[in-house]
């Protein structure tokens, strides 16, 4: 079988919110690799506990239910994204309790009920450890927003909240990513369930 040896782990280099890992590895017939990896400083010692959360969430208006988005710069890709609303758990802070504060950080929307809570997600399990719980929230009928003005190591980066209509949302996707927009995996995945 497979296995990582955790203990090996070479720190390359360390920021803020990142390290960078060199690991060694066993393949399934006991050959020894290595590997390098990313890791968030953030992460909790706690394995159950994922280090963000992305919320799945449609807001009720009169032209019916229209999924939330978000719409910002990313300077790793160096383009705009469109994501669903997502963040960091902050130390002690329960996952339902983080998707409802970015949900309001993000996008403006209060009173929010968390519906579902996902088991811990890979999001790029070849370059990190990073997990992430998808976390659907039930929102009440309330106006929509637009541009939201983010603080500190948010600041300027034009995060801009997108409602975009369920029987639309294909056709939606498609045009912005035609329009340069790079669509996060798991967004253009829901997508095609529609």
């Amino acid at each position: 079988m497979a296995s990582t040896d955790e203990s090996s782990a070479h720190v390359v280099g360390t920021t803020r919110w990142l390290r960078l890992e060199t690991i060694t590895y066993k393949t399934e017939d006991g050959v020894e690799k290595k590997w390098d990896r990313a890791v968030r400083t953030t992460k909790s010692r706690n394995p159950a506990i994922p280090d963000a959360v992305c919320i799945k969430t449609c807001l009720q208006t009169d032209d019916g239910d229209m999924i939330v988005l978000v719409r910002q710069f990313r300077p790793p890709i160096g383009k705009y994204t469109i994501e669903l609303p997502a963040g960091l758990i902050d130390e002690g802070e329960s996952i339902a309790d983080a998707a409802l504060r970015e949900l309001r950080e993000e996008c403006g929307y209060q009173g929010g009920v968390v519906k579902s809570v996902s088991p811990p997600l890979a999001m790029s399990p070849g370059l990190t450890d990073e997990n992430v719980a998808l976390v659907e929230v039930e929102l009440p009928k309330q106006p929509a927003k637009g541009k939201q003005e983010l603080e500190g190591d948010e600041e300027g980066r034009g995060l801009e909240v997108m409602l975009v209509k369920k029987e639309q949302f294909r056709e939606e996707l498609a045009k912005l990513a035609e329009a340069g927009n790079c669509i996060m995996m798991c967004v253009w995945g829901m997508a095609q369930a529609f």
